[in-house]
């Protein structure tokens, strides 16, 4: 029952109201349960009179998650959300699983019509999916090992404008603050970053990445890497340009807590505006990622690969809008 929770959003109770037929479930809710729970075999399905429209209507995409929490995160939640609209819009249902879930033993394939992988996924679960036979489209996330069509957001034009903006205001002396081998879409921006200013003919600025784990011990790494900078005299960067907002969030909070002004003493900007930093303290400038759209172009994507097979693999990407607030203002001293 906690698998069925899991792919549809909703709690182990809501689920067990639904299977056992109680009201208080709204209609919408009841059947979605109701086709996760099929599809993940909970109970037999009534025999359904041959219709190619009830045939369609049982059609479904897998959306294949490296962990539960990544349903509910600020970013991929809302490239979930706008796989799900895509999806309703053509009247197909979608099963979530995590990639440590046995999938084979967990869903029907009769009616699986492509599957969606979001963020990284291992290999082996790749290899896995593809021995399924239906198309796979990858979002954030390749592996040379597998042929599939991939879709990013457009995280090197990200950065690069990103980047030309703090130039036009004055900056030379930035530093890029992210772990590179997080995601590939970490080290795209950071090269995004040293190209943009290379580009500038400020090739001698360029300084090594804050290049720290991003887990839960970062933004304490990040004051110890701050702290030992400052004792040993070197010069604050004026501005820190951050893998995602929430690397810029965690930023800011340590520069506060050694008494470090954000905008006037340095610059903070990020990537991704999620939903807090329109409301950050202060209000976090950033790149605009287009998530619900990614999800629904993810959908139109696959269902076309549906139809046209034998194409190539092709990668999709998404250009964002860089959104300025008071994170971001021209050098201290001028």
């Amino acid at each position: 029952m906690q698998q069925i929770a899991n792919a549809t959003g909703v709690s182990k109770y809501v689920v067990s109201k639904t299977l056992n037929g109680k009201p208080g479930v709204s209609e919408k809710t009841r059947e979605k349960i109701l086709f996760v729970a099929k599809q993940l075999g909970y109970y037999s399905e009534p025999t359904l009179t041959s219709t190619s429209e009830k045939d369609e209507s049982k059609s479904f995409i897998l959306v294949v998650i490296q962990n539960q929490s990544q349903n509910d995160s600020l970013y991929w939640g809302k490239i979930i959300d706008g796989i799900n609209e895509g999806l309703n819009e053509r009247k197909l249902g979608m099963v979530i699983v995590t990639e440590e879930q046995n999938i084979e033993g967990l869903i029907r394939l009769t009616h699986l019509t492509g599957i969606i992988g979001v963020g990284h996924l291992s290999t082996d679960v790749l290899l896995n999916l593809a021995q399924f036979q239906v198309p796979l489209l990858l979002i954030n996330h390749e592996d040379p090992v597998i042929q599939a069509d991939s879709i990013y957001a457009d995280d090197l034009d990200g950065l690069t404008r990103t980047t030309n903006h703090l130039l036009g205001l004055g900056h030379k002396n930035m530093v890029y603050v992210g772990d590179l081998t997080f995601s590939k879409s970490f080290y795209e921006r950071w090269l995004g970053f040293r190209i943009t200013i290379e580009r500038a003919g400020l090739g001698d600025y360029i300084q090594a990445p804050v290049d720290l784990i991003y887990n839960e011990f970062f933004e304490e790494n990040f004051i110890e890497w701050l702290v030992n900078r400052l004792n040993e005299g070197e010069a604050l960067p004026t501005a820190f340009v951050c893998s995602n907002d929430d690397i810029a969030q965690k930023v800011i909070r340590s520069l506060r807590q050694s008494q470090i002004s954000v905008p006037s003493d340095c610059s903070v900007i990020g990537f991704d505006n999620i939903d807090s930093s329109s409301y950050f303290d202060p209000p976090l400038s950033t790149v605009q990622v287009l998530k619900e759209a990614i999800g629904k172009r993810a959908v139109s994507k696959l269902l076309w690969r549906v139809e046209n097979i034998d194409y190539p693999p092709e990668k999709l990407l998404i250009k964002g809008e860089l959104i300025l607030r008071k994170s971001t203002g021209v050098p201290r001293g001028k």
